[in-house]
């Protein structure tokens, strides 16, 4: 490549470039900083729009990487064809009509999604609400690093460390510091007041640069700077790929068991500017070397993480995930930085590195769901993380057939030994422990590397011996299994790790079951939710007049419905019902509420239409392991009380590992003046293969604390209200980070520390 640190004759310049240097970097660091604050700002304000799922943030990360490769675009064309007076002017002007669309919000005619096209329509509407402020802002970070780098002889690349640290710190603080005391109306307008404050950095850098005078470049300096090849513009292109696109599929991943929402968005986005500030720098402090012996040991440990996805406690299964990603990402942008080209190329060389970042978002986000039926583009990104490194392509061909060559007589090794094993599933753990030890010492021997991590991150990916999956579906909200759990009695359905319901489909004697299904899992007969519908309806005289159940799952709840019974279930994805309705799947909803009307869309939006006179609502809004926060807000309970009669209730499954829920639910309700009753079943410690009853969390809300009691529920319920401390969620407010600290903070099973029993 060309020799970045060519010498250069500069003129004389009344300008200090010390003082240039802050003036630009502060610009620069302010740009970046709005920029990756209306990312999660404006992502959190569309999730009720579309019931909370993580694919929200899938379709806005490619939006947002194709705003950015638009704004380098434009700012590569300015700094081609446009000398700094006139690109200033031009920028200025993108900026004021970019000021119109402020403050952030959702563009009218986008309150309602369709029931198709989801992701397209997605795009239209962050195109239409803040694509013109985002474009404008994607332009600042090249467009200044290039006047800067006109008018100063020092290293203009490494300005681009101070825009990620920028974006690094905004997104640190966003869970932190902003999202649990500014809510987000007040964080859109007090946006827009650094908006206005760049748009002043941004004239004071364009001055500085028209006040300093242009580098005159050597012409034998001139000449040695070549044409930048077409080889070179690939490299740019697959070095952005990988980490963009592993960036959406590692978000995917862990957001699926936790809640879809910027605290956990930010994670690994953070994360991967970070890559950024570490490897663009001549004598980065996390060294190439080290990274790539790095590799093949958290490669080893993400196996591991496969292997034992269920069991793994979810912290530190994060904490597996995020290092891994974090080691494969700088790997990728140290080969990255390496590669870049002389500073009169600096715009070119961010228009092909941020067009790969599209490129792998638009794969991860939109091809890939359509393409593959599970999350197979995350072991494939970090397969192709491992192709980039640098000694892999030195080795001769002898090498690389000898090294596959005994990978694959690994896996034929393998295959056998399952085939003959009386015991496949302890014979395959030990296997691929074994060998996920064996790949943790591969770094000298790259081909072997790859070829061993295809064998087990693929074969993990596809092959369960503790299950026959018997259909695997994914739809714009996730992965759906239908599985036989040995030894093939229970039938069960997973979104994503989490298992939405299950049924008895073999007797002990291993004939078909015949019988009425009866709700199992979260719902089983004598359990807490079983308990909250038959209290209600002994309170109704027996017989519930309107039930709506929001969250159908596989339809195990339909079994509580009685002959004369109106109950209308509401479902976000089609994909669900549809399962739910297939009598070759489960036999629940055709058997127990054949005809029952099935609503499809948000639970929050549909409900809008529904009739009042509500005698139970059962909410059992999972998506995955995770329940979309705007179902449990005080706008929400709002919405739920209007449609109740005087002695209905409202029931809401809030059975989860992660989040600490009970005291949202209470202090929601309490606003609206209704009371809580909190039950958790510790008579079921865990999930049993033989009965297939989970433990379940559930919350009963009624109206008043005299209907609460005349439900006359067990001793196993008790009554919780909020303390004067806790701050209610809104739509306007909610705090993920909370729930969860407080969830580890007390341990499993445990209320929240405020909440007064």
């Amino acid at each position: 490549m060309t020799d970045i640190n060519a010498p250069a004759i500069q003129s004389d310049t009344s300008v200090s470039p010390r003082l240039a240097s802050l003036i630009f970097s502060g610009a620069i660091f302010l740009s970046a900083s709005l920029l990756f604050w209306v990312e999660p700002l404006f992502s959190k304000m569309v999730l009720p729009v579309l019931g909370g799922t993580s694919a929200v943030w899938s379709v806005a990360m490619v939006v947002f990487q194709g705003l950015m490769l638009a704004g380098y675009v434009y700012a590569h064309l300015l700094t081609r064809y446009l000398d700094i007076r006139q690109a200033l002017l031009v920028h200025l002007i993108t900026l004021a009509c970019a000021a119109l669309c402020l403050p952030i919000a959702i563009a009218g005619g986008f309150q309602t999604p369709p029931q198709d096209g989801l992701p397209l329509w997605l795009v239209g509407l962050f195109l239409t609400s803040i694509g013109l402020p985002f474009f404008a802002l994607a332009a600042n970070a090249p467009l200044l690093q290039a006047w800067f780098a006109r008018s100063n002889s020092q290293n203009a690349y490494l300005l681009y460390r101070a825009s990620n640290l920028g974006s690094f710190l905004v997104l640190l603080a966003y869970p932190f510091l902003i999202e649990r005391s500014i809510g987000l109306a007040a964080q859109s307008h007090l946006w827009s007041v650094g908006y206005f404050a760049l748009t002043m950095a941004i004239i004071a850098s364009g001055l500085l640069a028209l006040r300093a005078p242009a580098l005159k470049t050597a012409g034998a300096v001139r000449d040695a700077v070549p044409a930048v090849a077409w080889r070179d513009r690939l490299v740019w292109v697959v070095l952005g790929f990988i980490p963009s696109g592993l960036l959406i599929a590692v978000t995917v991943h862990i957001a699926t068991d936790v809640a879809s929402g910027p605290y956990i968005w930010i994670i690994p986005l953070a994360l991967y500017l970070l890559t950024y500030v570490f490897a663009f720098s001549d004598k980065p402090l996390l060294p190439a070397r080290a990274m790539l012996a790095l590799q093949p040991f958290t490669t080893a440990a993400l196996v591991v993480l496969f292997l034992w996805a269920t069991q793994v406690n979810w912290v530190l299964s994060l904490a597996g995930h995020l290092t891994a990603f974090f080691v494969a990402a700088m790997v990728c942008q140290t080969q990255l930085y390496r590669s870049r080209p002389a500073h009169e190329h600096l715009t070119q060389f961010y228009v092909w590195m941020s067009l790969g970042g599209v490129l792998g978002g638009i794969f991860a986000a939109l091809i890939a769901p359509q393409l593959f039926t599970t999350v197979l583009e995350y072991p494939v990104l970090l397969l192709a993380s491992l192709l980039v490194r640098p000694d892999l392509w030195q080795l001769s061909r002898a090498v690389w057939k000898k090294d596959l060559l005994f990978v694959a007589c690994i896996g034929l090794g393998v295959a056998a030994a399952l085939a003959v094993s009386g015991a496949p599933i302890a014979t395959f753990l030990l296997l691929v422990m074994a060998l996920a030890a064996v790949l943790a010492f591969q770094g000298r021997a790259p081909a072997r590397l790859v070829g061993l991590a295809a064998l087990l991150l693929l074969g993990t990916h596809f092959y369960d011996p503790s299950q026959s999956v018997l259909l695997q579906k994914r739809s714009f909200y996730g992965v759906y299994r239908v599985v036989d759990v040995p030894p093939g009695k229970f039938r069960v359905l997973y979104h994503g790790t989490v298992a939405h319901g299950g049924e008895q489909i073999r007797d002990d004697q291993g004939q078909p079951y015949r019988g009425r299904p009866e709700p199992l899992t979260y719902y089983y007969p004598g359990g807490p939710y079983d308990q909250s519908i038959q209290a209600v309806r002994a309170r109704a005289g027996g017989t519930l007049s309107r039930v709506a159940l929001v969250g159908l799952g596989m339809g195990s709840l339909s079994c509580q419905r009685r002959p004369g019974e109106n109950w209308t279930f509401y479902e976000l994805d089609p994909m669900s019902a549809a399962i739910a309705r297939d009598p070759k799947l489960f036999r629940s909803m055709s058997v127990c509420a054949p005809n029952a009307p099935i609503v499809i869309g948000d639970g929050r939006l549909t409900l809008r239409n529904a009739k009042p006179g509500i005698d139970l609502l059962l909410l059992d809004t999972f998506s995955s392991d995770a329940v979309p926060l705007h179902m449990l807000t005080r706008d929400a309970f709002a919405l739920y009380k209007s449609l109740l009669v005087p002695h209905g209730a409202i029931a809401i499954n809030i059975s989860n590992k992660n989040m600490e829920l009970a005291g949202a639910v209470a202090a929601s309700a309490a606003a609206n003046g209704m009371v809580t009753a909190i039950n958790i079943d510790r008579k079921q410690t865990s999930p049993s293969s033989k009965t297939l009853r989970f433990q379940a969390e559930i919350a009963l809300v009624a109206r008043s604390q005299a209907e609460l009691e005349a439900l006359k529920l067990g001793p196993d319920w008790r009554v919780i209200r909020p303390g004067p401390e806790v701050k209610v969620w809104t739509d306007d407010y909610s705090n993920v980070l909370d729930a969860i600290l407080t969830k580890m903070r007390a341990g499993s099973g445990q209320f929240a520390a405020s909440a007064q029993h």
